[in-house]
């Protein structure tokens, strides 16, 4: 979050034009719900007012807030010409809400929403990853340090879902490590 606060920041001093902002995923629950990663974002003063946001939750149930989010995905990617995703990389290897061996690996759509043992989820899925042009990845603390080797590896999407970053023609990564 605070890597996305700083992002905010900096682009505030040089305002884009036609500049959307969503979040990758998000743990279903009411608008603005305590675990909420759009509500933490904005309490930790994420602010671009020059950007269409578009945040996930949308105070319906979840098939219906996730399928609106698979929709505004595919207009959205449509009508940009040049597509950045921030992304933080889990121990796990996860990207996003992508969970090594959850149902989003495997789906055909933009979003998806499934249910963890800790929160209900709805994220982007590898279709909208392998559109983007540019990636910046961030993983800090030794726990990611076997994470981030695995990236050095072939390992299958489905068990390191970051392997899907690879694909993308421009990627950084920052660490601590």
């Amino acid at each position: 979050m605070a890597v996305a606060v700083r992002t905010a920041e900096l682009l505030r001093e040089h305002p884009h034009q036609n500049l959307t902002v969503t979040l990758t995923d998000e743990r279903y629950g009411p608008i603005d719900h305590f675990n909420s990663n759009y509500f933490q974002l904005m309490e930790k003063g994420f602010d671009l007012p020059q950007a269409k946001m578009i945040p996930i939750l949308i105070d319906d149930d979840q098939n219906i807030t996730t399928e609106k989010f698979n929709t505004v995905l595919r207009e959205e990617l449509g009508k940009r010409e040049y597509k950045i995703g921030l992304f933080g990389i889990g121990t796990d290897g996860h990207i996003a809400g992508i969970l090594p061996e959850s149902a989003a690996m495997n789906s055909e759509n933009f979003a998806c929403a499934y249910d963890t043992p800790v929160f209900s989820r709805i994220t982007i899925t590898p279709k909208v990853i392998e559109q983007l042009d540019e990636a910046v990845a961030y993983a800090k603390g030794e726990e990611k340090q076997e994470a981030l080797k695995n990236l050095e590896k072939d390992i299958e999407a489905s068990k390191q879902p970051a392997q899907i970053l690879k694909k993308i023609p421009l990627l950084t990564i920052f660490t601590d490590m």
